[in-house]
């Protein structure tokens, strides 16, 4: 049976054992995983092509460093089956190597708290398709806050959520170079003034979690 999550994993620079390690976190998960290859340079439009695998209700996209904890997938299901006006989750982080509680704790979804800050709502989005599809062409053009950006476009459609736990294992390291840009201050300020219009219609509004 096809599960309701299209998850993709791009890789390009990762250890092998990385990339096998992150898959077999997903095993037993409720996923359909699509391992997909990275194009160097234009990570946006890796991501765009890689979002358009598969036809589940909701997608999702793992960092190929990075572990999923069991149970991830259902929790955020859970949300967004019961929760028509929330158009994606997103979770806390534990480090990999790391003592138990090192890691990010986000807070309840906050519009302008997102607009401020890049990383804000990083880590195991799971979001309805029908939203992503709507920005791939808008996400191809991007190579540098990609991700950023894309969070904030989907807010037209819905509000995101912040489940409270550890469901993400993120890989800190500086061993290989990104596939992509960075992008620096010049690019994330194309990418605030991008998405702030579809953000601030929630901060008017006083929209949050």
């Amino acid at each position: 049976m096809t599960n309701r999550i299209d998850v993709h994993v791009l890789h390009c620079y990762e250890p092998k054992e990385w990339v096998d390690a992150c898959l077999k976190s997903m095993l037993n998960e409720p996923v359909n995983v699509h391992l997909c290859d990275g194009i160097k340079g234009k990570v946006g439009l890796a991501r765009a092509n890689a979002f358009r695998k598969g036809d589940a209700e909701y997608v999702a996209f793992v960092d190929a460093d990075d572990e999923v904890v069991s149970g991830a997938f259902n929790a955020a299901l859970e949300v967004l089956d019961n929760k028509p006006s929330v158009v994606g989750t997103y979770c806390d982080v534990q480090l990999i190597d790391a003592p138990e509680g090192s890691g990010y704790i986000k807070a309840p979804w906050n519009p302008l708290t997102q607009l401020l800050h890049a990383s804000e709502v990083h880590h195991l989005h799971v979001m309805r398709r029908s939203a992503v599809d709507y920005w791939l062409d808008e996400l191809e053009k991007w190579d540098g806050y990609e991700e950023y950006v894309l969070m904030g476009l989907i807010t037209e459609f819905g509000t995101m959520h912040h489940i409270p736990h550890c469901w993400y294992r993120f890989r800190q390291h500086n061993a290989y170079p990104r596939a992509g840009g960075i992008g620096g201050t010049p690019m994330f300020m194309q990418a605030v003034a991008r998405v702030a219009p579809i953000l601030y219609k929630h901060i008017a509004s006083g929209t949050m979690q």
